[in-house]
């Protein structure tokens, strides 16, 4: 898709969001837990959350971790011709048996809003929204204002 600029404005997913590093005192009763590579993750309503000396902070989804439901508000993104995976407020999902596993975004994918946490960065003459470790060029489709996942290969001088 050809680039089109135009500024990032963070969706706002509705009040049982939070973004990456905000931190609760308490979780819902309603969240459960998931384990990914040994490592324990607390997740309610599309939000992952491990737990610290203060509560527990808001993290990034673990990729192979897997939920029953997926949240209200999840949007299907074509990710190519034959896969579709489903998308809320930063995390990719595909369809694994009975549940939905975390997966990588994937080059090529595109979205229509990305959530609060995302910084505009821009390398060479473009402007990307970073969100996370993951690079989305501001594009336009059918009219509407969208986000595509893009590889950006940074450079940097070696000696």
């Amino acid at each position: 898709h050809p680039y089109t600029y135009h500024p990032y404005h963070p969706y706002y997913y509705g009040p049982a969001y939070h973004p990456w590093g905000f931190v609760v005192a308490t979780l819902a009763v309603t969240a459960i837990v998931i384990t990914v590579a040994n490592q324990q993750y607390k997740y309610d309503s599309g939000v992952y959350y491990q737990q610290t000396s203060g509560g527990y902070v808001v993290v990034p989804a673990a990729v192979g971790a897997t939920i029953t439901t997926l949240p209200q508000g999840t949007t299907t993104v074509v990710v190519n011709e034959t896969t579709n995976n489903y998308y809320y407020g930063g995390t990719y999902y595909e369809k694994s048996g009975s549940g939905y596993t975390v997966v990588a975004p994937t080059a090529g994918t595109v979205v229509e809003d990305l959530p609060e946490g995302g910084e505009q960065v821009k390398i060479g003459d473009q402007n990307y929204v970073k969100f996370g470790d993951t690079y989305y060029q501001p594009i336009q489709q059918d009219g509407k204002d969208m986000y595509e996942v893009v590889n950006v290969e940074t450079t940097s001088a070696t000696q």
